[in-house]
Formats: C-alpha cells, sequence, structure tokens
C-alpha cells in the first residue's frame, strides 16, 4: 500500500492526543486518521467514531521506516486535518472523479461506511476492482441491481444493498470474477441477476 491507495480500515481507538485515530487498515502497521480529517469537518462539528467502526480512506502519508505509522484522510485529494487542507501529496493526483461532499450529508466517497457488510478478498482482485473498466462491476451496474460499494486495495470490501439475497449475490459475483474472462463475467452476472430477481418477486 503507498500514499494515494484507497483503504478500508477499521477504527481502533483515539490516541491520548485526542487529535487522531488509530486505525486497522490491515497492514504491518496501523494508520493515523486526524480527526478533522472530513470533508467540512470543524472542531465542534466532527464524526464521532466508535471503536469497530467501518471507514474509507485513502492513504496521505507513506509509512517513514518504522519511525512513524502511515496517516489516513477522508478528504478528497488527501490532505490531513493537521494541515490545515493542505494535502501532503500532488493535489492533482487523480481521486477517480471522487465527490467532494461535506461528511455530514453521507454522499461524500470517503468517511464511516454505515450498514453493509464486509468481507476480504485477494489484493489482486482488489486491485483489478479498482480498475475503471472493470468487467463485473460493469456488468453489476449495468443490471440495474440496487448497491453501494467500496473496494480498498487493502483487499477489504464492503457492500451495502437493500436485501441479503443481492449482497450475497454481489460477493459470490466479484469472488468468482478472479477465475474468469470477461466474456465469463458477464454471463455470470446475468446468470446471478436473473436467479436473484426471480427469488426476490417470490
Amino acid at each position: 500500500m503507498g500514499v494515494g491507495d484507497r483503504v478500508i480500515g477499521i477504527i481502533e481507538d483515539q490516541k491520548a492526543s485526542a487529535d487522531y485515530y488509530r486505525v486497522n487498515i490491515f497492514g504491518s502497521h496501523s494508520a493515523l486518521l486526524h480527526v478533522l480529517s472530513f470533508e467540512g469537518a470543524t472542531k465542534r462539528n466532527r464524526p464521532q467514531l466508535d471503536p469497530g467502526c467501518l471507514i474509507y480512506c485513502r492513504i496521505v502519508k507513506g509509512f517513514g521506516g518504522g519511525r512513524m505509522d502511515p496517516e489516513v484522510s477522508c478528504k478528497v485529494g488527501g490532505g490531513s486535518g493537521a494541515n490545515a487542507g493542505v494535502s501532503t501529496y500532488n493535489e492533482d493526483d487523480d481521486d477517480g472523479g471522487a465527490a467532494r461532499k461535506d461528511w455530514m450529508t453521507n454522499e461524500g466517497t470517503y468517511g464511516p461506511l454505515t450498514g453493509g457488510t464486509s468481507f476480504r478478498i485477494s489484493l489482486g482482485l482488489a486491485r483489478e476492482l479498482l480498475l475503471p473498466n472493470n468487467a463485473a462491476l460493469a456488468a453489476l451496474d449495468k443490471s440495474g441491481i440496487p448497491f453501494e460499494i467500496a473496494i480498498g486495495v487493502n483487499g477489504m470490501v464492503w457492500v451495502n444493498s437493500p436485501a441479503p439475497e443481492i449482497t450475497i449475490m454481489l460477493l459470490n459475483a466479484l469472488k468468482n470474477s478472479e477465475v474468469m474472462t470477461e466474456e465469463q463475467v458477464r454471463g455470470m452476472v446475468k446468470a446471478m441477476v436473473k436467479t436473484v430477481k426471480k427469488e426476490l418477486e417470490d
């Protein structure tokens, strides 16, 4: 994992300084998340995160050879709250069309992930799913099945859908896509979606 990578982490605790959360990003070290590293956050108006909370964020400072923990942010284009919005890496770095919305709207790209289900996948599949023209996600999007998804390069995936049957179908489709060609993926998704729609109608 490197600077600019999107990851899903789990809040472990708030450090003694009260300015940072410690976040498990499933790497060699936990990461730090400044309490103001959210779009529109202020000292009086910021998310209150409990241990165990899932968070979608971006790495803004890398691991410093054993001397410091990496730092993550929930701001588009990076930038930690400690730097008052100044990015710690190139602001022109493409953030994949991420929405710069206030954390209170629940419409932003990064931030707490509420509801839904999380699961682990291989790191190779995670990177593949983050490609702009991934066959599995394109086919699922085209299917009309309603869902939200967040994918981290650390192998964590979060899915939110209106029914458990849809969530299970999404999980299976994503995992199966790792060993299939694009044509096979499109056929598999079409068949799975047809089955799920039939189950939901009954």
